[in-house]
């Protein structure tokens, strides 16, 4: 595509370009308008034209439902059917009560009137359409449920959409109104209303058009949708999380919703009266057809706008390109005569005019340099024959020549020859300073080995010598314990005394007790036998007193040989602390010795090891002088080809050169 664009002539690339740019621009301002329109309509359906739709068909729904309510709320309180409750029912005034209900159902066509009286024992149910009908509602009944609810609810009145054995299948929408009057049980006595024939308000609803796709519902408060049209999409609010949003709300609601694939905007409000969600759906298509067809018409006169522009401005990319094919075909002159004496003419004073200026300019400096160029290759034409002349290529070699040619040869040799003797010298001396370079490597690891080792018996001696100081300050601690330990054992032997003093005046008190009791006689028997037993006793802890003394007299004589070891131990351990004090300290200076040797070691190394650098880069750079001298010789040789390839060369410049038509 590139390549096919770079042989397009200027005339049509501006042609293009312009048709592309003015094309772009028609469509991005045709879609930015259309967006914006859309944008604004959207929000004018959604803020202004749905909801005025929603309030003007609900108002139509309150004020089909109203008279309804009205007339159930009469009928709940009507005085004859509360006097004919009250007064128990009589069948004699049946027959009025179902003229009254026949009124009612006349008056406006209801589809039926009903009305529950609950007694507060049995509730009976009176529905009139065409004729009079009644039956008992029980709990117990499923199709009863309505109004067991209804009372469950509390509400002044409600509608439901129901049916009964007395409509058959058809639903109709009842309106149920609680009266005025309360039983015994506290519910209302009478529950009234009529039955509304649902088809009014289905054609209501269902006639409801909003374009030609709009369409309006009825749904409970569950969201289920009870009266629509038959082409309506939605069938329950809570069948999508997006359109049960809308469900819980008192006031209007609109949003554009997606449901079974299909954007529709949706409105929903709620109808207090009717206690049900009046809703509106309205597909996006139908909305937007209007918008894309003005899109379409926009683009086709966009399109014919553009093809305009495009024929009106051929002819001026045509003039602006005239003065670039006029530089063109003098360029083209120029390049096919090589004449640089011609320069580009132009009445342009812009641009064109400043390139034509800058073009001539490049001229002659390509004409001067040209000049310089023929000259040079005059020069050339001369150094490349001196050169020659020099290398022995041109006229005939004299002797002089020939010995000037084998004393560079001969020279070149020797000076080789030199260099292969220094070279193998260097490389003996290399490996000479490659082994010592090795050996005192290995001497630094030995002096870095004997230092780690030093260091590490130096650390052992130190913890050896904290260890000894701890066991000296333990063996003083169990010295000073064992004294204070024999101190307690006298305090003991005093205690004893004490203990064999006082059973002595024990036995001594027993002996005065059993002298007193055998003169008593026959009433001193008992406390004779007292008296002997404390005696006893005292005998026993006498005894006992005895042996504990020799055990303390065993204690103590053993803490004394104690003492004596403690002290004994005390005095070696501070013999030993003595002489680690003295190990550690020549450990340190040996620590420092081996400290010094490795760094001495290290010196060395690094010494060798430089030397050795030092050799293999004259080892290298003497291979480097060898290889240049046997490059010399070659480039002896070379010398004479490249002074005949500079001969030819300045031949072919000069004609070359010759080509170039410059000022004389």
């Amino acid at each position: 595509m590139l390549l096919f664009w770079k042989k397009l002539s200027l005339r049509l690339r501006l042609f293009l370009s312009f048709g592309v740019l003015f094309g772009l621009m028609t469509v991005l301002t045709l879609v930015i308008q259309t967006s914006l329109y859309t944008k604004s309509r959207v929000e004018g359906l959604i803020q202004q034209e749905l909801p005025a739709h929603l309030a003007h068909l609900g108002t139509e729904v309150a004020l089909e439902l109203a008279p309804s309510i009205y007339l159930s709320r009469g009928l709940a309180n009507n005085p004859l059917i509360v006097r004919w409750v009250e007064e128990g029912r009589p069948d004699a005034e049946l027959a009025k009560v179902s003229n009254e209900m026949a009124k009612t159902f006349q008056d406006l066509s209801y589809a039926s009137v009903f009305f529950v009286v609950n007694d507060g024992e049995e509730i009976s149910y009176y529905y009139f359409s065409n004729t009079l009908n009644t039956t008992k509602l029980t709990k117990a009944n499923a199709d009863d449920a309505w109004y067991f609810d209804y009372l469950a609810s509390l509400k002044p009145y409600e509608l439901n959409l129901d049916s009964n054995k007395f409509t058959g299948k058809e639903l109709q929408m009842f309106v149920n109104y609680s009266g005025s009057e309360i039983n015994s049980l506290g519910q209302p006595l009478i529950v009234a209303g009529v039955g509304l024939d649902m088809q009014k308000l289905a054609d209501l609803i269902s006639n409801y058009r909003l374009g030609e796709q709009g369409r309006a519902s009825l749904a409970n408060h569950k969201g289920l949708v009870e009266v629509s049209s038959k082409d309506s999409t939605i069938t329950n609010l809570a069948a999508t999380p997006e359109l049960e949003s809308l469900l819980g709300h008192d006031e209007l609601l609109v949003k554009q919703v997606t449901f079974q694939g299909q954007a529709l905007f949706v409105g929903v409000v709620w109808l207090e009266d009717l206690q049900r969600y009046l809703v509106v759906e309205v597909p996006r298509s139908e909305f937007m057809a209007p918008i894309m067809q003005q899109l379409y018409q926009s683009l086709l006169v966009g399109g014919l706008f553009l093809l305009l522009s495009l024929a009106l401005f051929y002819p001026l990319a045509v003039s602006l390109s005239r003065p670039l094919v006029h530089f063109q075909r003098q360029l083209g002159v120029i390049t096919r005569t090589l004449d640089l004496s011609k320069r580009l003419e132009t009445t342009d004073q812009a641009e064109l005019g400043d390139l034509a200026i800058q073009i001539n300019s490049l001229l002659e400096r390509i004409e001067v340099a040209i000049s310089g160029v023929l000259g040079s290759s005059k020069r050339l034409t001369t150094t490349a024959t001196l050169l020659a002349q020099t290398a022995g290529l041109v006229g005939r070699n004299t002797d002089k020549q020939q010995e000037v040619s084998q004393t560079m040869a001969a020279a070149v040799e020797q000076m080789s020859s030199s260099v292969a003797e220094i070279t193998s010298t260097m490389e003996e001396l290399s490996a000479s300073s490659t082994q010592i370079a090795d050996h005192s490597q290995s001497v630094v690891e030995v002096a870095n080995l004997t230092l780690d080792s030093s260091k590490k018996g130096a650390e052992a001696m130190q913890h050896l010598q904290a260890r000894m100081g701890d066991i000296h300050q333990d063996s003083a601690t169990s010295l000073q314990e064992i004294i204070q330990l024999g101190s307690k054992s006298k305090e003991i032997s005093k205690v004893m005394d004490l203990i064999n003093t006082l059973a002595d005046q024990t036995k001594l008190i027993a002996f005065n007790a059993a002298l007193e009791a055998s003169s008593a006689g026959e009433s001193g028997k008992r406390f004779s036998v007292v008296a002997s037993e404390i005696r006893r006793l005292a005998d026993s802890v006498t005894d006992s007193t005895h042996e504990i003394e020799d055990r303390i007299q065993e204690i103590q004589d053993s803490i004394s040989r104690l003492v004596i070891t403690s002290e004994k131990g005390a005095h070696s351990i501070q013999l030993g602390m003595q002489v680690s004090s003295e190990t550690a300290e020549d450990l340190n200076a040996l620590v420092q010795a081996a400290s010094k040797t490795s760094n001495a070691a290290q010196q060395i190394s690094l010494s060798t090891k430089q030397q050795k650098t030092a050799s293999n880069q004259v080892v290298i750079a003497l291979h480097d002088i060898a290889n240049a001298s046997s490059h010399n010789a070659e480039s002896v040789r070379g010398i004479t080809e490249v002074s005949k390839e500079m001969i030819e060369m300045s031949q072919q410049l000069n004609e070359l050169v010759h080509e170039f038509k410059v000022k004389q």
